[in-house]
């Protein structure tokens, strides 16, 4: 995608960076900017500021539809849960790091046969929701089934340049379970701004093992480089085909005259074997939104500004 290019170009057209032609969208956007400029809570909100610029992560944010295949949401209507699509044949094992108190999403994908290989090196054991009561009845298994497919360990992922007893490498941990000649498995990381480095050095033979790739970034307040590298380095194998923010860290990022939360949730498929198409979609889809944070102002809806503006 030549996102420098069309964003010079939209850029003269437009002090708001808005795109000119979305006339369906345009006056529900512009409604929602006035909305939230009236929010007091939202301005006093602290801001980081990100450069117009190449560094700019979300120049190389915009999702496509996978063709023939329907988008699911695993997990709790809440945080913790991730998007994938419905088709997760051929996938026997999954890899989940950042775990906390909520296991939903794990244990959706334990429902589907899959083996859930599960990483906090912060709780001591999992905790798992009353299976007996009616909120919970999305679960289709016992707590003996979920007990022999998540397999947990009090271990931290990290990068190659930083080294701990309690913290190991994605290779590492691949070897040390005997998953370095897998492929379609599944990456859950959810690892409160450790992710950049843990993917610094990632090899792209490592990343593509995983048929999903889902992350939560923490957009760096003062982004270098290797950030949008990361996120190349992601696309190559890999097509985004969802994107949502995350307003639970109540700091917004400042591009242009427009403004976004720090915290984006995305993910990947694999590029191969898979067909693609332009996605006009508002983002986050109706049917999975939810905020993070429910006492915080949400400002979901800049993602879409930018989808639609730096579309091929």
């Amino acid at each position: 995608m030549n996102a420098n290019v069309n964003y010079k170009n939209k850029k003269q057209k437009s002090k708001n960076a808005f795109v000119q032609d979305f006339s369906e969208n345009k006056e529900y956007f512009n409604n929602l900017l006035k909305e939230i400029d009236m929010n007091k809570t939202y301005k006093e909100e602290k801001k980081c500021y990100y450069k117009n610029d190449d560094t700019c992560l979300y120049k190389y944010l915009c999702p496509k539809k996978v063709k023939g295949k329907k988008l699911k949401l695993f997990g709790f209507l809440r945080d913790g849960s991730y998007v994938l699509t419905e088709d997760l044949s051929n996938i026997i094992i999954a890899y989940s790091f950042g775990i906390d108190g909520e296991i939903s999403f794990d244990m959706k994908i334990a429902d589907e046969g899959i083996d859930v290989y599960m990483y906090d090196p912060y709780i001591y054991r999992l905790s798992f929701p009353n299976l007996n009561i009616r909120k919970n009845n999305i679960f289709t298994n016992d707590i003996n089934y979920y007990q022999k497919k998540l397999h947990f360990f009090r271990i931290g992922l990290t990068g190659s340049n930083m080294h701990g007893n309690n913290l190991k490498t994605l290779e590492e941990i691949l070897k040390s379970n005997g998953h370095m000649n897998q492929k379609n498995m599944i990456l859950k990381m959810d690892i409160e701004g450790a992710e950049w480095n843990a993917l610094r050095d990632l090899s792209e033979d490592i990343l593509k093992k995983f048929k999903y790739i889902t992350l939560e970034l923490h957009i760096p307040e003062r982004p270098e480089d290797y950030h949008s590298a990361i996120i190349k380095k992601l696309s190559k194998f890999h097509q985004l085909i969802y994107i949502r923010c995350n307003n639970s860290n109540g700091k917004v990022i400042q591009f242009g005259n427009n403004k976004i939360w720090k915290y984006i949730e995305v993910t990947y498929i694999i590029k191969e074997g898979n067909e693609f198409l332009k996605d006009d979609s508002i983002y986050p889809l109706k049917e999975f939104y939810f905020k993070n944070d429910m006492y915080r102002p949400d400002a979901n809806f800049n993602l879409n500004i930018y989808k639609l503006f730096y579309q091929e």
